[in-house]
């Protein structure tokens, strides 16, 4: 195979230095005839040397020239050559012209056409008219004689004032003659009559009137004499040129048809219809015309190497055209080098149906020029001429393929997307390109607009685009991506079910950007601090927004996340890490509001943006308003089909949770109280699988992953390492109430998220002898012989170090155990002598705080002589903001576990959320179960105003003893994290002689 397209083919010198004239381009019969035409065409050898011999130009010489040399005595008398405006028509009419006069080069007379056909005598004098070089009664002068009319100037010709003689009075009087009078014109020397662009000069002869007719019709009726008189001699031959009618001229020339069909019905056994070129000729006449010499050698290589390509890619999943797949694709790349076949469809099926290209000069134009720039970069890997290279850089390539073609308004859309002009914007192919490190966007997007000039079949599949510009060695995956950003951000580039096109109509990536110019920079910035307020709400955390209230309280009791507004850094939109605390977050978290020191700063986490994230969070965030904008705007709705107003609505809702995760990765930076001060933490990028409702809950889940905080589910703390930290602290009575404060305060402990741990911590220290417990108000001692106390957190309850406790270790005499002070809890009934009527009720309610409402069901329950709790439920009715705060103080009070005791919630909650919205919710079963439902009901509330009533009922296997420390356990939870407000309801064991 071919290493490069550079090492085995040269192009002619004209072609590389751009000295092609645009009439080298237009072949001229006239020019030719006249001595006129650049060598390319009047120079025969010149000529031959750049002419393919197509099969069509063949028959051509062998019937006209077979026929005249009397080589081929059957030959066909009348020739027309049919096809498109240039289709090569004219140009075998010169090379006929050329042969006939003897001037076909000895040396290629083999190449072109049988030898044995080529005449003996040249023919001096061929006729020749060219309907583009004449008037309708005005015909260049010939032996100092104007024919008037076609007959005339032909006649003229053919053998000067003798011959005109025979039609002079037809002539003057602009009436057709006979086919005698023909005949006498041709004598019967060898004769050869060439008409070409007949339609252009019926179109002006037909207005002109020859009395009660036209000089037209007069024509028609000269040419079917002309025909007789041809197929009378044996040794003459005429050749007539017609177009069809898809082109310009096109009604006219079937008028021509129309009364040529009328004389076809006489000559129909001699006329002969000759296409001058196929499909399959026009690369080798390409090659042959741009060409100095094109080694073939390697095509049939390259051929199979394009085919594996195109194998390679659909195996990866990339679709390329069925024809690609077909055994027969590497004959065709072999056939069409070194032109990529895709690239000679485009030109001969596409562009060559567009009325002022024309299909062989209009692609020899354009190629000329995409070889010179091909040459000119000499890019590495090139080994044929696709259509990715047409280079739609060079602005006379552009003029060739808008404003030539009457599109005119295609300039702005290759500017816009494919290649931008000198010192201009980069187009969003280019900056693809440079973002992928690879130039595929350019290249395709080229050939989307070389495929999209056609109004009739504008679009092409992402499969022939692929295809087109796919070489051995190229990335078909890269490719794909680089399609799919092109369809992504090009302004002019329409996607649809029929594929991809460009368009000088707008398309929706185009409203988008016009719709985000729009969009104020004030107005971005107010929707992203709406956004910020938005992703970080309330939960384990008080969240405070410095930008709402700058005054944060020094509060022991409350977990506080403070949120620093971008403006807070008006210079740089944010923090550098590497530049440490900035003097704002280190004043929040010293000083308290008043400006004195702050206290407890161990509740206090400070959150600041980062700067390099604020100028594509804006980006975002002006995209979703843009986005939001156009889905509500309903004239821009109405210019866009189902499917992109469909595709609109996505991307509405797809901008807004990018707007989003953009808010939640430019503010980004913590500040976490540690021993040595605030530690600046950059939290992990949010993505789409990680961004949270609640984005409070990952600074939640960062901290933890740190082991900073201290919440539910954790690991109990080492009562020994906390004495060890308070030190001289427990060396005398501690308040229990205490520790919050101390963690409160010192950064080098955890942050306490559930004071239950506390708690824990607390009795961890009796039952490991680190210290001991003593409740005033009771009057109980927790030590490590009496280890199950239960411990509240309080005022009036203490630690001491180990051996202050003042008890009694003598056995109660009528139970024979060891118990508190007060009456045997066993020998109660005993004692009395005459035992009560017993109550027979089984469930106790009480009301108020969940302290209160739970001791008066308690006591209740225990005055009626009931023994144990078999189940407790807790309702709490809430209205407004902070329902998942409820709740989560109504889980509180129920305990998840208990050493020894089973636990089954049950769970009926329903919420009003306001516009017709409400939630249901009914669990039953483990509490571990009810973690995942937890959260989705917090996150479904969230910080809206709603109405929540909700009960939380809690059975216990075995059951609880009223008066046991697991009853006092409860108690505690209750008074510390449990609901302001509700409805307590113990259910006990059934009493004696119930039913």
């Amino acid at each position: 195979m071919p290493s490069s397209l550079f090492d085995i083919a040269t192009p002619r010198e004209d072609v590389l230095e751009g000295t092609l004239a645009d009439a080298i381009f237009a072949a001229s019969l006239d020019e030719v005839v006249n001595g006129k035409a650049p060598a390319v065409y009047g120079d025969p050898a010149t000529f031959f040397a750049g002419t393919h011999p197509s099969a069509g130009l063949r028959a051509l010489l062998d019937e006209a020239l077979g026929r005249i040399g009397g080589g081929r005595p059957d030959a066909a008398s009348v020739i027309r050559l049919e096809t498109n405006l240039g289709g090569g028509k004219t140009h075998n009419l010169i090379a006929l012209y050329h042969a006939a006069r003897g001037h076909l080069p000895a040396d290629r007379i083999e190449e072109f056409m049988t030898p044995a056909n080529y005449p003996a005598e040249p023919i001096e004098r061929p006729a020749v008219f060219v309907g583009t070089s004449a008037g309708a009664t005005s015909f260049p002068e010939i032996d100092g004689v104007e024919a008037q009319t076609l007959w005339g100037f032909l006649a003229l010709q053919l053998g000067g004032t003798d011959t005109y003689s025979f039609v002079r009075e037809a002539d003057e009087s602009l009436t057709a003659p006979g086919s005698s009078a023909i005949k006498d014109v041709l004598g019967g020397a060898p004769r050869l009559v060439l008409i070409d662009e007949l339609a252009r000069y019926l179109t002006t002869a037909g207005g002109k009137t020859v009395g009660g007719t036209t000089l037209a019709r007069q024509t028609v009726a000269f040419l079917m004499a002309l025909m007789e008189a041809v197929d009378a001699h044996p040794r003459a031959s005429l050749v007539i040129t017609t177009t069809e009618t898809t082109e310009a001229f096109g009604d006219s020339t079937q008028e021509a048809l129309d009364a040529i069909a009328e004389a076809r019905q006489l000559m129909a056994r001699r006329e002969h219809v000759l296409r001058p070129s196929e499909e399959a000729d026009l690369p080798k006449i390409l090659a042959r015309r741009l060409f100095e010499s094109v080694d073939r050698t390697g095509a049939a290589e390259l051929g199979q190497a394009y085919a594996q390509a195109a194998l390679d890619a659909e195996a990866r999943g990339v679709d390329v055209p069925e024809a690609m797949e077909d055994p027969r694709w590497a004959g065709e790349v072999a056939e069409s080098y070194p032109f990529h076949p895709t690239l000679i469809r485009v030109l001969d099926k596409r562009l060559s149906t567009i009325p002022n290209f024309q299909r062989t000069r209009g692609a020899l134009r354009l190629l000329a020029r995409t070889v010179r720039s091909v040459w000119e970069e000499k890019q590495d890997g090139v080994d044929l001429i696709k259509l990715d290279q047409v280079d739609l850089g060079d602005i006379d390539t552009v003029e060739d393929l808008s404003s030539r073609l009457d599109r005119g308004a295609f300039e702005p859309v290759i500017r816009a997307d494919i290649v931008s002009s000198g010192g201009g914007d980069p187009s969003h192919a280019e900056l693809i390109d440079t973002q992928m490190g690879a130039r595929y966007a350019r290249r395709l997007a080229t050939a989307a607009y070389l495929f999209s000039l056609t109004t009739e079949v504008p679009s092409t599949t992402a499969g022939e685009l692929i295809g087109s510009v796919l070489a051995p060695g190229d990335d078909p995956s890269v490719a794909q991506k680089a399609l799919d950003g092109l369809e992504s951000s090009a302004w002019y580039l329409h996607v649809d079910a029929r594929g991809y096109r460009f368009s000088t109509e707008r398309s929706l990536n185009k409203m988008i950007e016009e719709a985000t110019r729009e969009i104020t920079t004030q107005k971005t910035k107010v929707r992203a601090t709406q956004v910020l307020s938005e992703q970080f709400r309330d939960g384990a955390f008080k969240v405070r927004r410095a930008w709402e209230d700058a005054k944060v309280p020094d509060r022991s009791d409350e977990a506080q996340l403070v949120i620093l507004h971008w403006d807070d850094f008006p210079e740089t939109n944010g923090v550098d890490v590497a530049d440490g605390v900035p003097p704002r977050a280190l004043d929040l978290w010293e000083r308290t509001p008043a400006g004195g020191i702050r206290e407890f700063r161990n509740r206090l986490v400070v959150l600041a943006p980062t700067g390099d994230g604020h100028i594509s969070m804006l980006d975002a965030v002006r995209r979703q308003l843009a986005l939001t904008a156009l889905a509500d705007n309903s004239d821009a709705l109405a210019s866009l089909s189902p499917e992109k107003r469909a595709q609109l609505n996505d991307m509405a809702k797809e901008s807004e949770l990018e707007a989003r995760i953009a808010v939640c990765n430019h503010v980004n930076l913590l500040f976490v109280p540690q021993a040595e001060g605030l530690e600046p933490i950059e939290l992990d990028s949010v993505t789409r699988a990680s961004v949270k409702r609640n984005q409070t809950e990952a600074i939640l889940d960062r901290l933890a992953a740190m082991e900073k905080t201290l919440a539910t589910g954790d690991k109990a703390l080492d009562p020994g390492f906390i004495k060890q930290k308070l030190g001289a602290q427990l060396e005398s009575a501690f308040p229990t109430s205490g520790f919050a404060e101390v963690f409160a305060r010192r950064t080098d402990l955890k942050l306490v998220l559930d004071k239950d741990k506390l708690r824990e911590l607390v009795a961890a220290g009796v039952r490991n002898e680190v210290w001991e417990y003593h409740d005033a108000l009771t009057d109980r001692w927790g030590t490590k012989a009496r280890p199950d106390v239960s411990v509240r957190l309080a005022d009036d309850t203490f630690v001491y170090p180990v051996g202050s406790a003042t008890i009694t270790d003598e056995p109660c005499p009528i139970c024979g155990k060891v118990h508190g002070p007060g009456p045997c809890p066993d020998g109660a009934e005993t004692r009395d002598e005459e035992p009560k009527t017993r109550d027979l009720a089984r469930t106790f309610t009480g009301e108020g705080n969940a302290a209160t409402a739970f001791a008066t069901a308690r006591q209740a329950a225990l005055d009626a002589g009931r023994k144990a709790i078999e189940r407790l439920d807790v309702r709490i009715g809430h209205m407004g903001a902070g329902g998942p705060v409820e709740l989560q103080k109504l889980l509180s009070v129920v305990p998840t576990s208990d050493t020894g005791v089973t636990l089954r919630y049950d769970i009926k909650l329903e919420a009003g959320l306001g516009q017709g919205e409400r939630l249901v919710v009914e669990f039953g079963g483990q509490p571990s179960d009810y973690a995942h439902l937890r959260d989705g009901v917090r996150q479904a509330i969230g910080s809206r105003e709603s109405v929540v009533d909700a009960t939380l009922g809690g059975a216990f296997d075995p059951a609880v003893a009223l008066d046991g420390e697991d009853a006092d356990h409860i108690q505690s939870r209750a008074a510390d994290t449990g609901p302001s407000k509700c409805t307590v309801t113990i259910t006990t064991e059934a009493p004696d002689g119930a039913a």
